[in-house]
């Protein structure tokens, strides 16, 4: 069966952290559609360009205006026979270009099960039943925090930036350091559990201070940044040296004064990707995109 090659036409998401106009390429590639009627403002910050069938911003083909589920479920060879009954006529996947101007919120995405349950409970604000693990493709320089750090990396750091640990307190960070002190990389099921335990405690220790606190020790870490240079955070830890944690943190104070994704950068990796490197995030990992 010959399958026909389409023009889709996509849609654009405008948010907050997009880049703003011509320096987007999402806004770009969505205006490169001719048949698309959509013009590049140049005020306005466009964040992701859509491929697939999202219920909130469908592609559509150009010629017909048909939808891309529509088409899939219509011509089932389209996604193969094999593909198209294994995920019931629907597009398994969504792709996206995200043109990244300041950084994202700190999410994770719901596994299948609590994406089944949610989409069934409010279907308004969860219209999409399905999993999110993601797999990000750098084609320009890219940067942002994804998963947690190895648990010595954090013990490190309570150890090297105070404000962090006076923020959750002495007694939290004993607490962590004591739980996880020679079990940091062992893979019984007791400790990983174990481990588990006190990494969630430990995060939630700083998550659950009020703004008013969080606020107080960002001007305490964002002067020590400024102040320390290369030997801030102890010099920094295997995965990033010191100056590379300043510079993010006066960084990320820039765009969001006082935030609590200050302290927050210390729990997660901070990871740089050159253009054509990848990384993958499975459903749960927690993330924030930084910029790319």
């Amino acid at each position: 069966m010959q399958v026909p090659l389409i023009q889709l036409q996509c849609g654009v998401n405008s948010y907050d952290w997009g880049k703003v106009g011509q320096d987007s390429a999402a806004a770009k590639y969505a205006a490169a559609t001719e048949a698309n009627q959509f013009s590049i403002e140049s005020e306005k910050p466009y964040a992701e360009l859509w491929m697939g069938t999202h219920p909130s911003l469908p592609s559509k083909d150009v010629e017909t205006q048909r939808s891309l589920l529509d088409l899939i479920q219509d011509n089932k060879a389209l996604m193969s026979l094999k593909i198209s009954e294994k995920y019931g006529e629907k597009l398994p996947f969504l792709f996206k270009i995200l043109s990244i101007r300041k950084a994202l919120s700190i999410q994770a995405h719901p596994n299948k099960k609590l994406a089944e349950q949610l989409h069934a409970k409010d279907p308004k604000n969860y219209p999409d039943d399905n999993h999110k693990p993601e797999m990000t493709i750098a084609v320009t320089p890219f940067d942002g925090l994804c998963g947690f750090r190895p648990l010595k990396e954090i013990t490190h750091f309570l150890a090297t930036v105070p404000p962090l640990r006076k923020l959750i307190g002495e007694d939290a960070a004993k607490d962590f350091e004591d739980a996880v002190s020679g079990r940091e990389t062992s893979s019984g099921a007791e400790d990983t559990e174990r481990n588990k335990k006190a990494l969630q405690t430990v995060f939630s220790a700083l998550m659950n201070q009020d703004r008013s606190t969080v606020a107080a020790g960002t001007k305490e870490l964002v002067a020590s940044a400024k102040k320390e240079g290369e030997s801030f955070a102890g010099g920094g830890g295997p995965s990033n040296n010191g100056q590379e944690l300043a510079d993010l943190v006066v960084r990320l104070n820039g765009q969001f004064e006082g935030d609590i994704g200050l302290f927050v950068l210390f729990y997660l990796n901070y990871v740089k990707l050159e253009v054509g490197e990848a990384m993958f995030l499975k459903a749960d990992d927690i993330h924030a995109y930084l910029s790319g």
